[in-house]
């Protein structure tokens, strides 16, 4: 089904209307958060991580390693290069919602400044740092930048801001969305740069960013017009009077 302005019609702002329109969405990110929270309580840090790690061949290397390009600023603009196309506000708030994301996790890492994991099992495991099927030197991350994963935040804070923001086909884009937004958290483990914990964090954070850009972008100049539209679309212009035909007399 082609994109047409329909879909990028403004929104109810009411709460309930909001959540009603993203309940599949929004009900699998919870679920995803709760059920990672769950291991996150009852196992030790880094073992979801070494069970990941035993799943690594070629196929999935390719894939996570490029996977994980979808939480980086290219997603971003791909993205505002097609909502550009509908709603400049739309647009607009998508570079916002990556810019809170960089400054939020930014600030949030500097504080806790937690190892990663290549840090944290050699200095801690080193025996099983050595069992682990490392990835080369030049993708090892040996910082204390850990906490929160900000790939993580990043892709679930876009991939949910394009899903409140789509309002049709809904089911399809919030099913395509939600992999997406998978598919980088995942990769972050699947590539040694972030624990379980780090990911869930992110993902949480990261919803919470598009939730409060997706309503601040109404709030915000909600009488300009020229946000409302896009480089493709244009006001209509009123169609002139229709003349009567002259008769003789």
């Amino acid at each position: 089904m082609p994109f047409t302005r329909r879909h990028f019609t403004p929104p109810s702002l009411r709460w309930k209307t909001f959540v009603r329109a993203n309940r599949v969405f929004l009900i699998g990110v919870v679920l995803l958060i709760l059920f990672n929270l769950y291991l996150v309580l009852t196992r030790q840090q880094g073992d979801a991580l070494v069970a990941i790690n035993q799943l690594r061949t070629d196929p999935f290397d390719v894939l996570f390693i490029y996977g994980t390009l979808l939480g980086e600023p290219i997603a971003y603009v791909a993205v505002i290069l097609v909502a550009v196309t509908f709603r400049l506000r739309t647009a607009l708030f998508a570079a916002f919602t990556g810019i809170a994301v960089a400054a939020i996790t930014g600030v949030l890492k500097l504080y806790f400044a937690e190892a990663r994991p290549m840090r944290y099992f050699f200095d801690n495991f080193e025996a099983l740092w050595h069992n682990l099927n490392l990835f080369d030197e030049g993708m090892r991350n040996w910082g204390y930048t850990s906490f929160p994963s900000g790939h993580s935040a990043s892709a679930f804070a876009l991939y949910s801001f394009v899903c409140f923001n789509v309002r049709r086909p809904k089911l399809v884009i919030s099913f395509f969305c939600f992999l997406l937004a998978i598919l980088v958290g995942f990769s972050r483990m699947y590539l040694l740069y972030h624990f379980l914990r780090d990911v869930t964090a992110g993902a949480f954070l990261g919803l919470l960013i598009a939730v409060a850009m997706f309503f601040l972008q109404w709030k915000l100049f909600p009488t300009n017009t020229t946000l409302d539209d896009g480089i493709w679309w244009t006001p209509k212009q009123p169609l002139p009077p229709v003349e009567e035909p002259v008769t003789p007399d």
